[in-house]
């Protein structure tokens, strides 16, 4: 019987909500989803996110009292980089609205990074995107991330 919980158990870590949800997403949806994922496995080593924001972007970021824009960003990211380097992520999809051509997303991102003193930090970050599809790629038009 022990072994069966434990087997049980492990098929429900393995089995996470983002594996059951993806399941059910519309084709606009898993493709609003890559790109987050891609723009992450792009960006959120070297803070080049700039790079996938849409010309028009305004978004919050934890630790900042207003929200910024592309050009501010870009301007960061040309001065300081990330300051440090992610060592694992992950994120687990809540939930993905598609109409027309525009996407929110929320989700949850855990995050173990290391910074320029070489001290590790663990946070988890409830995040929401909003994106644009233009004509050739999705573009990320706003977003927020708290750290919990």
């Amino acid at each position: 019987m022990r072994h069966f919980l434990r087997i049980a158990a492990l098929t429900a870590l393995l089995v996470s909500p983002s594996t059951i949800l993806a399941k059910s997403w519309s084709k606009e949806q898993t493709s609003a989803w890559e790109f987050v994922n891609k723009a992450w496995a792009r960006h959120a080593d070297d803070g080049s996110w700039y790079q996938s924001m849409d010309p028009g972007f305004y978004g919050w970021t934890t630790g900042y009292p207003v929200p910024t824009d592309q050009a501010t960003h870009k301007r960061r990211s040309d001065v300081f980089g990330n300051e440090g380097k992610i060592l694992f992520y992950r994120l687990d999809p809540l939930a993905i609205v598609v109409k027309d051509n525009t996407a929110i997303l929320y989700y949850f991102a855990e995050i173990v990074e290391e910074d320029h003193k070489a001290v590790r930090k663990t946070s988890v970050q409830r995040c929401s995107n909003t994106l644009i599809r233009t004509e050739r790629e999705w573009r990320i038009l706003g977003w927020m991330c708290d750290t919990q």
